[in-house]
């Protein structure tokens, strides 16, 4: 009997320090999605209305994240290229187009609960980031002064989806305030509901 306990305490620390010894510490993906533009109004509002028109846009980025056996914080790096584009017609000009892009590059934190059901694993996170506004392009021509660097941050909730042991897909909702710190005096907030999807390859 103390045989057999011995042995069965053997295997399980061998299980134990094996799975640890192959656990996946890095993860890096590719992904994108869509960047539906919350505030402020100058730039939801329609071009009918004054506005630059922009609403349901798209982003591309990509993301690392450093996983920790044993601890349920998972710190992350990342970048997102948002493009934002509205038309419409305004005071008797047919087709005005506006365009801007943010490039986005930030770190954050993860925090990973038990995963519920067996290969998913939720998550709640925060992020802050250093914003790039590029300069606001009015028929493809640069409107003056719109050019400008901020700071932000984010909040939100995800969930990878393990499809084999070293590919998963990250889905990830976000509420980004792009420019809370830096604005100058009479800026509005610059604010956006995201949603992307990354598929994250796994290394050592």
């Amino acid at each position: 009997m103390n045989i057999l306990r011995t042995l069965v305490l053997c295997i399980s620390a061998l299980l134990l320090f094996s799975s640890n010894a192959n656990a996946q510490l890095f993860q890096f993906g590719l992904g994108g999605g869509i960047t539906q533009v919350l505030a402020p109004e100058q730039y939801t509002n329609s071009v009918s209305d004054g506005g630059y028109g922009f609403s349901t846009e798209y982003n591309v980025g990509v993301v690392a994240k450093l996983g920790l056996p044993l601890v349920p914080i998972t710190p992350k790096a990342y970048f997102l290229y948002h493009s934002l584009f509205g038309t419409g017609d305004y005071d008797n000009v047919n087709g005005i187009e506006y365009a801007q892009t943010i490039s986005e590059l930030g770190i954050g934190a993860e925090y990973n609960f038990i995963p519920v059901p067996a290969g998913f694993d939720p998550y709640v996170a925060i992020d802050i980031a250093y914003n790039s506004f590029s300069a606001l392009e009015m028929d493809a021509s640069e409107v003056p002064n719109t050019k400008a660097n901020r700071f932000g941050g984010g909040i939100g909730v995800g969930t990878e989806i393990s499809l084999i042991p070293i590919i998963n897909i990250d889905v990830y909702a976000t509420y980004k305030m792009f420019n809370l710190i830096g604005k100058e005096e009479g800026e509005e907030n610059v604010t956006a509901f995201v949603l992307d999807a990354f598929i994250t390859l796994s290394f050592l």
